[in-house]
């Protein structure tokens, strides 16, 4: 069985189930994030009332834990939502959750970004196609896994600049740039995808558009934030001035 939370909730068994019920979702989604660790019955209530549970709180959560339970038993898993010490345990593998399968590939991927770049993009394609859209949209307003789906997003983003950083190390610049820029516009306060456009651009000829990038970025965040770009970026820049030949150097990892 597998739990998969990177896009609309789902249990996958012999077939797919869909997750019903905002509350179950909620639930199964804290526990498959926690996997192999006891969430409280206090984290679980707080995550699905805040501050406002209902009088009937205990009674309510029972109620939905036994739902869940009924869901993993459908999906061939009984027994693995078990109870424990005035909280709840999901019994799985770690890798029967898609956010640990993803965590681990590109966790790989980002160690071989300098000295084995096709092994690092072979690692961070396989963890980054393990996303099927938006991130425990459908879980509701807890703050648990609002913070979770901050986390994850951020993690995604990392793992897109480790995987240009890798292809740039291939030589795949030109494409590579085209990718990044869709990328920056996406996020266009994220200093390492406009410091690897740039990077890209230059090395695919392109210095003038490289200088710019910098320029909308200094520009955005002097007018958004009252901030000046952050010393890698600015480093990045005054090389691509001065035509460093270090700028054909291999990457780090994000």
């Amino acid at each position: 069985m597998e739990i998969a939370v990177l896009g609309p909730l789902t249990v996958i068994g012999k077939r797919r189930l869909p997750v019903g019920g905002t509350k179950v979702r909620a639930l199964l989604a804290l526990l498959a994030l926690n996997v192999g660790s006891v969430v409280s019955c206090q984290d679980l209530a707080d995550e699905l009332w805040d501050d406002h549970p209902p009088r009937t709180a205990k009674n309510t959560l029972q109620a939905h834990i036994a739902r869940l339970r009924r869901l993993l038993d459908d999906a061939g898993r009984p027994g693995a939502l078990q109870t424990v010490n005035q909280g709840y345990l999901l019994d799985l593998s770690p890798d029967a959750i898609d956010a640990e399968r993803f965590h681990r590939l590109a966790s790989l991927g980002a160690k071989h970004v300098a000295d084995d770049p096709q092994a690092a993009v072979e690692s961070l394609e396989q963890a980054l196609r393990l996303w099927r859209g938006p991130v425990l949209l459908d879980a509701g307003p807890g703050a648990r896994c609002r913070s979770a789906a901050l986390w994850l997003n951020d993690s995604r983003i990392a793992a897109h600049e480790n995987l240009m950083a890798a292809r740039l190390a291939l030589g795949e610049e030109r494409a590579v740039a085209s990718e990044l820029d869709r990328l920056a516009a996406q996020h266009p306060l994220r200093e390492g995808l406009q410091d690897l456009l740039m990077l890209a651009l230059y090395r695919a000829d392109r210095q003038a558009d490289a200088i710019e990038v910098f320029h909308r970025l200094r520009q955005r965040l002097r007018d958004d934030l009252g901030l000046q770009p952050g010393l890698q970026i600015q480093r990045r820049y005054r090389a691509i001035l001065d035509q460093d030949p270090a700028l054909a150097q291999p990457l780090r990892a994000a």
